[in-house]
């Protein structure tokens, strides 16, 4: 539809919100339908919304859908793709991997 969808590692098929398409983090929020910002690379800080991350560590696309986390997807057929990396327990190095694998 031509509009930015919440991202969900368990769509493992073409369908909105795929993960294994084009990722952006929203950084400036809109309503649905309506404009919003968004980060396709960079560093991002939402203390928040993410959970404590340990530094270093790979971010994923997570099962649930809009979300992020530093637990690799074990589900069947599910997406695993790395989508960064945190720099401090608060911030990521947004920077979505081209390539994904799907768990069997």
């Amino acid at each position: 539809d031509s509009r930015w969808e919440a991202c969900d590692a368990n769509a493992a098929a073409g369908a909105d919100g795929d993960a294994r398409g084009m990722l952006g983090m929203v950084v400036v929020a809109g309503t649905d339908g309506t404009a919003c910002t968004i980060l396709l690379q960079g560093i991002i800080r939402a203390d928040a919304k993410f959970a404590t991350f340990t530094i270093n560590n790979p971010i994923y696309a997570s099962e649930t859908a809009g979300l992020i986390t530093q637990t690799q997807p074990t589900t069947t057929d599910v997406v695993i793709r790395v989508i960064g990396f945190a720099i401090t327990a608060d911030e990521i190095y947004f920077n979505p991997s081209p390539t994904y694998i799907t768990h069997t």
